[in-house]
């Protein structure tokens, strides 16, 4: 066999286990949570994680017409700003349709992220109003930290 047929033999060989353990962990991520939606207080398990940020995705009501934003802007961009400076806002987007925006926060309780965006200008007014996502690292990845059987 030619030292380049062994390369893409070797490679190949490396992409399916990868694959068999993005599956792996895909499966564990899909099934594991579904088994605590019936209790009061969710058993600790190896897939609990901390949060570690928040995504907030922001929709303008139906009072959130261009009329009534447009003069709200420039207050609305100089808090985002704000909070970035401060280290609340760690990245900030418009979505594409332009119903709104989406920031991914430096902020672990969703309470502190819904108080801080409601003092916006687009918040105080009614025109907007945000879906709070926790997000945190993805545990089932320490499956792959577990040292094979022999």
């Amino acid at each position: 066999m030619s030292p380049r047929a062994l390369d893409k033999l070797t490679v190949r060989v490396r992409l399916t286990k990868l694959a068999r353990a993005v599956g792996l962990v895909t499966v564990l991520a899909v099934i594991s949570p579904t088994a605590s939606f019936a209790q009061s207080a969710p058993p600790s398990s190896s897939l609990d994680v901390p949060t570690t940020k928040l995504l907030a995705i922001g929709t303008f009501t139906a009072k959130g017409s261009p009329e009534r934003w447009k003069p709200l802007l420039p207050a609305e961009v100089r808090d985002t700003v704000r909070l970035y400076l401060a280290g609340k806002i760690d990245q900030w987007y418009l979505k594409q349709d332009q119903s709104g925006v989406v920031f991914m926060m430096n902020v672990t309780d969703p309470k502190e992220a819904l108080d801080l965006l409601g003092k916006f200008p687009f918040g105080q007014a009614g025109l907007m109003e945000f879906q709070i996502i926790s997000l945190g690292p993805i545990a089932p990845l320490r499956v792959l930290l577990t040292e094979p059987a022999k």
